[in-house]
């Protein structure tokens, strides 16, 4: 497990290879648990909890009605995101959204799902680890408002890039909202979260 802050938010990473099974979770999480039947799901429900367990003891995660997890207690706010190989958790006193991905080539074929025209031009097309990015910025941006099916390529606009921090505009509800996002890589992965 590493732990780190960056702009007024905690951060706590763990690799899917150190999860372990003997970890404390609250009575409602351990029902929650015997349901979830994919290994993979499983282990990172799990992981989820480890890293809860050092950064946030006695809070409970619970999940709002759109999906978002939330703490059953207390003034801070969390995100959760995982890629094949390592699952982060995000703290913040004000809202935060944030995504991790390895990038692999698939991205390519999906690019047009998400990325605009004014996009391309802050973002090479053409390059896996750009379309990475930003498929990362806009998960980290979606998470944050919590508005369940916003169209990525429509509602959810890269406005600024400046090395590693972007202008992020979403339109939920048709309401606009704009804040800001950082990204940087650890082991190999691109981690993107809001500012």
């Amino acid at each position: 497990m590493i732990f780190f802050n960056r702009s007024s938010a905690e951060f706590g990473m763990i690799s899917k290879n150190d999860i372990s099974d003997d970890v404390f979770l609250f009575p409602s999480e351990r029902n929650r648990l015997k349901k979830i039947k994919h290994p993979a799901r499983r282990a990172e429900f799990i992981g989820v909890r480890q890293l809860r367990n050092k950064m946030i003891p006695d809070h409970e995660i619970v999940y709002l009605a759109s999906g978002k997890p939330t703490l059953n207690k207390g003034v801070l706010h969390i995100s959760i995101s995982h890629s094949e190989q390592t699952i982060c958790l995000g703290l913040s006193k004000s809202n935060i959204g944030l995504d991790i991905e390895v990038p692999q080539d698939r991205i390519l074929r999906i690019k047009s799902k998400f990325c605009s025209k004014e996009e391309a031009t802050l973002f090479n097309e053409k390059s896996v680890y750009e379309m990475t990015l930003l498929w990362t910025l806009k998960e980290a941006a979606y998470k944050k408002t919590n508005q369940p099916g916003l169209n990525f390529l429509e509602e959810i606009k890269i406005i600024e890039r400046l090395k590693n921090t972007y202008s992020c505009r979403a339109t939920a509800k048709k309401k606009v909202l704009e804040f800001n996002l950082a990204h940087e890589e650890i082991d190999d992965q691109i981690l993107t979260y809001t500012t």
